[in-house]
């Protein structure tokens, strides 16, 4: 994988994951499956417990942290570790070429499918994409190989 295109990934992640946390701070607990997410009987809007907002969207949230804001989907079975080319760009925002060093989005777009391409990334079948490390051992087992 570029070694631009890592570290975006992982701030990315890393973003996520105190979203995720504040959502769960707040009484909105992490879901286990898209389903389950869509089903929950929650206000479709709020203010996160210790600052910030959230709006439920789909199969995601966009979440307003008092620090830097991001925008992600829950995986099939809930995981917060997937991406697409948008929700990186979003979250990356000015910083896309000054920190990560990608010139545009049309870079980004490339790098990523070279990482498919490579099989660092490998894609959900739906929108999201995932590090090849972040994916458990037997992934892609049910169908003979990757989905």
């Amino acid at each position: 994988m570029d070694d631009r295109l890592r570290p975006l990934i992982d701030d990315y992640k890393s973003t996520v994951a105190r979203a995720v946390a504040a959502l769960e701070a707040t009484g909105i607990p992490r879901p286990a499956s898209t389903t389950e997410w869509v089903g929950y009987d929650v206000p479709g809007r709020g203010q996160l417990k210790g600052g910030g907002e959230y709006f439920i969207h789909g199969f995601g949230c966009a979440v307003r942290l008092p620090d830097t804001s991001v925008d992600f989907d829950f995986g099939d079975d809930g995981q917060i570790d997937g991406f697409d080319w948008y929700r990186l760009s979003s979250f990356a925002g000015s910083l896309l070429s000054t920190k990560y060093g990608i010139p545009d989005e049309t870079k980004l777009r490339s790098l990523i499918d070279d990482a498919h391409t490579s099989g660092d990334l490998v894609h959900s079948g739906y929108i999201l994409s995932y590090t090849r490390d972040s994916l458990p051992s037997n992934f892609g087992d049910e169908d003979g190989g990757e989905q």
